[in-house]
């Protein structure tokens, strides 16, 4: 009986945290069409057949459907539930007056505080979230020194030994234990410097499959004493200098995999943000959220990429339209939106093909 509840924490958990990062970014286009006075024709939480429906004054059905997988928004004019497309015919049939709450005759910047809003949403959420961590809990000043080495890990093979303090890692200079795990995230080679015996001591280490992938295989002494307790402002502070820190560590990850300085095989699919979650909910509550913070920066980070179907495509499609001043034309739309997709199928085929990679080693050895 046990054994089945634990399998059912991973699917439970991913849909959890799918469907709340996916609502609050569908809730930041709906909040901003509001705002401009764009007609809502649908706000659904998940996809498929309808299970409960309900029409507000403003004329927005909300809706429950069956397959809890996140939600969407449709907005007057919209062909379908992505919306990465008008429906041309519904949009020729509207009226003066409903072409004033059409999405398709807003003015560009409105269209685009409506397409940024989504993925600024997930930011709101991870800062909110933070804030409120750091407030409740405090945040983690933990010194960089060593108080244990793993067995045959990559800082053993390096040479790091306990009571080692961590100087600088790749040119930067270390002061707390959290820069140290963002750093091994980032690169696969690591040039360290410690302080050992009052000596600075230079070191090498190499992260791979062997040594545990993007783990280093050090411990400090992080306990309670560490927690530093901040004001409400200064968790705010704080919580908005590790959605940036998280912003450009992705950026800085996915430059190196276009250019080919690191491998693709760290990135996650579906499965394994559904094994990530787990992982996380089983840690305990504190671990969760801060798991639902780097899924809801990450979801806002990838939906600013400039891929057709994304946000981030759409507001370079905008940005164009507001240069030539007239709308692209359908074809030049519908190869635009077939190229992303392709993007994206190709993106989950491969992440998709790690996930199962990494399950199978951690179940089979």
């Amino acid at each position: 009986m046990n054994s089945v509840l634990n399998s059912l924490i991973y699917p439970v958990s991913f849909l959890f945290v799918l469907s709340v990062i996916v609502v609050v970014h569908e809730l930041g286009h709906f909040l901003a069409a509001r705002m401009c006075g764009v007609a809502v024709e649908a706000f659904s939480f998940g996809f498929g057949r309808v299970l409960w429906h309900r029409k507000d004054k403003h004329g927005t059905e909300w809706q429950i459907s069956l397959l809890p997988l996140g939600g969407y928004v449709k907005m007057l004019g919209d062909a379908d539930a992505s919306s990465a497309k008008a429906d041309e015919e519904k949009i020729r049939q509207l009226t003066d007056e409903e072409k004033k709450h059409a999405f398709a005759f807003q003015n560009v910047w409105k269209k685009l505080f409506i397409v940024f809003a989504g993925p600024a949403m997930n930011y709101v959420l991870a800062i909110v979230l933070l804030t409120g961590f750091f407030s409740a809990y405090g945040v983690l000043n933990i010194q960089p020194v060593v108080s244990a080495v793993a067995e045959n890990s990559a800082a053993q093979k390096a040479g790091i030994q306990v009571n080692d303090r961590f100087v600088r890692v790749n040119g930067e200079e270390i002061t707390e234990f959290s820069q140290l795990r963002r750093l091994v995230g980032l690169d696969k080679t690591l040039h360290i410097t410690v302080e050992r015996d009052g000596k600075n001591v230079e070191l090498t280490a190499h992260l791979s499959k062997e040594t545990g992938g993007a783990v280093l295989g050090v411990m400090s002494n992080a306990d309670m004493d560490n927690l530093i307790k901040v004001s409400v402002w200064g968790a705010f502070k704080q919580a908005l200098k590790d959605t940036w820190e998280m912003t450009v560590d992705t950026t800085v990850i996915l430059k190196r995999i276009i250019m080919r300085q690191r491998s693709t095989e760290d990135m996650r699919g579906p499965l394994g943000i559904a094994e990530a979650s787990g992982d996380a909910f089983r840690a305990g509550f504190e671990m969760f959220i801060l798991f639902i913070v780097q899924v809801s920066v990450g979801i806002g980070f990838v939906n600013l990429l400039p891929v057709p179907v994304l946000d981030g495509g759409n507001i370079v499609i905008l940005l164009i339209e507001s240069v030539i001043r007239r709308p692209l034309g359908e074809k030049a739309q519908t190869v635009s939106v077939f190229i992303g997709f392709v993007f994206l199928l190709g993106l989950l085929v491969l992440t998709s093909w790690n996930d199962v990679v990494r399950i199978f080693q951690r179940l089979f050895g």
